[in-house]
């Protein structure tokens, strides 16, 4: 009985893994070439950009979509995998053989597992990197012969110190940093926007701030005023700047944990930060649920209309199990509720669950 139940766990590890595989490079090719085709005028835009453009698109957005869709292929692989089994009456031939439940579901535990340890180890060598150089490159709409990024922020919406501030860009330039594309908006006690101030560029040195080619308006007198140059005030400094605009899912896991420590030394929110740390663990850990939830597809009999009922459901269920992760995550940047459940809730939930779908499938 252990040599036919090696043999099972080879034959069915396997077979799950080949359809992993084959999904997972299905739906990348196929987003891949979607997300293409919307790409492709801006990509070429810029004169001189040619195929060799192209590629680097494609590698550069290859391991976004392919650490986005692995627990998404994982769980098809496992329902088409399981439905198989039972639509040949092999899990029922192993069942009368002596297995349980649990026995016929561990190569699929067993293989999500590696799957999962693959999936985090992928995302912090391959696609944090990928991502901010795409980002960047994107920031500068395609541009070519780009110079390295120090660190660029793009697109910075934050409120700090009484005022709600926006630019275009944040970067690095040895000892200063500059801001591009300023706008600030001063409120007043009840939450009105009091003043107005625009400037081409702030540049921020010996610890204060200047502004460029500056605009401002008095919302209550409607007076505008011009002026080259002006000292702005706010004590937002570059280091807290840089912290707050901070995009986790292109930083290495040591700089955001830095990147937390400078927020909360400078009692700033570190609600989006944290739940974001949190969850690039639970993102790869999403791979190990999808076994419980996917098993319902395998178990039972299969009538007519009855097994693609249950393969239905367990798609379902995994489609449910990643609604419900993302809304947990949204709320937890929000601050609705802390960071761990945000991360870690729905996890368990539906570990809850799966296993109880088990005992109920094992009695």
């Amino acid at each position: 009985m252990n040599a036919a139940r090696g043999v099972f766990t080879l034959y069915v590890g396997r077979m799950f893994l080949i359809r992993f595989l084959g999904l997972l490079l299905f739906f990348t090719i196929l987003l891949q070439m979607l997300d293409l085709l919307n790409e492709s005028t801006e990509i070429l835009a810029p004169q001189g950009a040619g195929a060799d453009e192209i590629i680097r698109y494609i590698k550069l957005r290859t391991p976004q979509i392919i650490s986005q869709f692995t627990p998404f292929a994982a769980l098809l692989g496992i329902v088409v995998t399981l439905a198989g089994l039972s639509h040949t009456s092999e899990i029922t031939i192993m069942r009368g053989a002596g297995m349980s439940v649990h026995s016929v579901l561990f190569p699929f535990g067993f293989v999500c597992a590696l799957v999962a340890l693959a999936h985090f180890t992928f995302h912090e060598l391959v696609t944090v990197k990928s991502s901010e150089e795409l980002d960047y490159w994107v920031a500068n709409d395609y541009a070519l012969d780009l110079p390295e990024d120090a660190g660029t922020r793009t697109n910075i919406w934050l409120q700090f110190d009484g005022e709600f501030i926006s630019a275009e860009s944040a970067a690095r330039f040895g000892e200063a940093v500059l801001l591009r594309d300023v706008r600030i908006y001063d409120f007043d006690t009840p939450g009105l926007i009091s003043n107005y101030i625009q400037a081409r560029a702030a540049r921020h040195e010996d610890g204060v701030w200047r502004l460029f080619g500056v605009k401002r308006l008095n919302v209550q007198s409607l007076e505008a005023t011009q002026s080259p140059d002006a000292l702005w005030t706010n004590s937002l400094n570059p280091e807290l700047l840089f912290a707050l605009t901070l995009k986790p899912d292109q930083t290495s896991l040591g700089e955001l944990v830095q990147k937390i420590g400078q927020l909360r030394a400078d009692n700033a929110d570190t609600r989006e930060a944290m739940t974001s740390f949190l969850s690039r663990f639970t993102k790869p850990m999403a791979t190990l649920v999808m076994p419980l939830l996917g098993a319902i597809a395998g178990f039972g009999v299969h009538r007519q209309g009855v097994l693609l009922a249950r393969t239905v459901t367990g798609a379902a269920l995994g489609f449910t199990y990643f609604v419900a992760e993302n809304l947990a995550l949204a709320l937890g940047k929000l601050g609705v509720i802390p960071a761990i459940i945000g991360s870690f809730f729905p996890f368990v939930i539906f570990m809850v669950v799966g296993f109880s779908i088990l005992l109920a499938m094992e009695n």
